[in-house]
Parts: C-alpha cells; sequence; structure tokens
C-alpha cells in the first residue's frame, strides 16, 4: 500500500464505513417499501412519526452528503493535508453519521432543530472544515 494512502487510512476506512452504511440502508429501505407496498423509486408520505419515511429520509440524505464527503477527503489527500487532522475529521464525521441514523431512526428530538439537526450540522462542520484546509493547502 503507498505510503500516502497508509497516512489517511482512518479516513479512508471512516469513508467506506459510511459508504457501507447508506448501502444497507438502501436494502432496508426497498425491503420496507415492497413490505408496505410503496412502488419503487417513490416515497413514503411525509411522516415523522412512520419509520419507514425517516429511513427513507435518512438513506436520501446520506446519498446527499456522500459526494461532499468524498470530494473533501480526496482533495485533502491530493493536495497534502496533514493525516492527522483529515482523519480525526473524518472519523469524527462518521460518528455523527451514525449518531444521525441513530436518531432519526428513534425519533428522538424534534422533527425540526432537534437532536437530528445537530447532528447532520456536525457532520456538515466537518466537511466543511475539510474543504477549508484544502483551499488553504491549495492557496
Amino acid at each position: 500500500m503507498p505510503e500516502i494512502v497508509a497516512d489517511y487510512s482512518i479516513a479512508l476506512i471512516s469513508l467506506l464505513v459510511f459508504v457501507l452504511v447508506v448501502l444497507l440502508q438502501s436494502a432496508m429501505v426497498g425491503a420496507a417499501k415492497a413490505k408496505a407496498g410503496v412502488a419503487p423509486g417513490s416515497s413514503p408520505e411525509p411522516d415523522y412519526d412512520n419509520p419507514l419515511y425517516r429511513l427513507n429520509r435518512s438513506h436520501q440524505n446520506g446519498t446527499e452528503i456522500m459526494p461532499a464527503a468524498a470530494i473533501a477527503l480526496f482533495a485533502c489527500i491530493l493536495v497534502g493535508v496533514s493525516a492527522a487532522w483529515v482523519n480525526l475529521l473524518m472519523a469524527a464525521f462518521l460518528v455523527t453519521r451514525l449518531l444521525y441514523v441513530y436518531v432519526y431512526a428513534q425519533n428522538m428530538g424534534k422533527a425540526t432543530q432537534g437532536l437530528r439537526t445537530f447532528t447532520y450540522v456536525a457532520g456538515w462542520a466537518m466537511l466543511v472544515i475539510l474543504c477549508l484546509l484544502a483551499i488553504w493547502a491549495v492557496l
């Protein structure tokens, strides 16, 4: 394994675990939609009390933020941002995403600006910091 990849192994593993979580959610959403008679490709009725709706939205949110996470990580690697910082921020991103999935699945907190929003914004902030570090390294 090239040394540059080894230096960022925690960050890369964090991204890959996140991808696996989103893929697992995809399978769970598909099975739950089939069981509920929801047409493939459609969304359940918006209702935070409906576990299928929350699972579907959590999965959609994961697919929406995944490209940003991958681009931020790979940009940092390409421009040589400190591996220690990149590993720390990507591990923190993974933790916040796992908390996000759990909070959403359990319907914890308020539907808006509650614990779910806090966990989302915390992970989002990790990606913003990674982007800023990559930009700083380029300048």
